[in-house]
């Protein structure tokens, strides 16, 4: 007897996974609250050289299962979900969500947006394996907190430098699928500018021979930063809320301003 049972418990409880990863069920109530992440993101990735201008939304997403239909038809402010709203958060990324650009461009401005700038590209020939450097000067642009990726695919080693003083060394590097990854966070008075030295790997794409059209290029450095700032349209969003959400708050998370910025390899 305890087969069928066990048989039938089961396909009740893939059923519930069902129903509510398709909204057909809301998991949620006052009582049992929906943990959600409400970011205002201006995006200034893939317009390396100010050349395009930024795009600006807020995004409602959540790491619970089930859609986000309801919230947003209580909330409104323009909304759209769906899982090619794929945004990455350097650290994490947002597979599916719900975006809105309606009345997105203020509480912020372009001096908000942290700057990638290549100082000087070369290949040192006084070594035997003209070993390829390239330096990048960073600035955070009054933001408190910094999360950079480095390509290693591409770099396979780096320093990291603030006011001279050298931060992170160079030496055998760790990478997190695929990616060198350096988090900071400072105070009312912390530097908000960084020297990074970046030692190309001797496979790297970028070298005669090694690209592959067909494969999307990930860039080079990508960074995020952070200001604790709500703008108008996210104090909107928020005073909308449903009583079933509450904010996610997590080290990792992004705060309520994000600006995000990056470097391609073919820079």
């Amino acid at each position: 007897a305890k087969g069928p049972i066990a048989f039938a418990s089961f396909i009740l409880v893939g059923l519930s996974i069902i129903m509510v990863s398709s909204g057909i069920i809301p998991p949620f109530s006052e009582e049992t609250a929906r943990a959600v992440n409400i970011v205002h993101i201006v995006d200034a990735s893939g317009k390396f050289g100010g050349k395009q201008e930024p795009s600006s939304y807020i995004a409602l997403y959540s790491a619970t299962p089930g859609k986000l239909t309801k919230e947003v038809e209580q909330i409104k402010e323009g909304f759209v979900c769906g899982r090619d709203n794929v945004i990455d958060f350097v650290t994490s990324s947002m597979k599916y969500g719900c975006l809105t650009d309606d009345n997105s461009e203020g509480g912020w401005s372009q001096s908000d947006i942290p700057t990638i700038h290549v100082n000087s590209d070369t290949v040192d020939t006084e070594g035997n394996e003209n070993e390829r450097i390239t330096q990048v000067s960073i600035d955070m642009k009054g933001a408190k907190r910094l999360t950079l990726a480095i390509n290693a695919k591409e770099i396979e080693d780096f320093t990291f430098k603030v006011d001279s003083e050298e931060l992170v060394p160079r030496d055998a590097k760790s990478s997190i699928y695929g990616w060198h990854i350096i988090e900071f966070s400072g105070g009312k008075n912390a530097a908000s500018k960084f020297e990074i030295a970046l030692y190309w790997a001797k496979n790297s794409t970028r070298a005669a021979g090694n690209s592959n059209g067909k494969e999307k290029q990930q860039p080079l450095v990508k960074l995020r930063t952070d200001f604790d700032r709500l703008t108008p349209k996210t104090e909107r969003v928020l005073s909308k809320l449903p009583p079933w959400c509450s904010l996610f708050e997590g080290s990792i998370s992004s705060q309520p301003l994000s600006f995000l910025n990056s470097l391609p390899v073919n820079f």
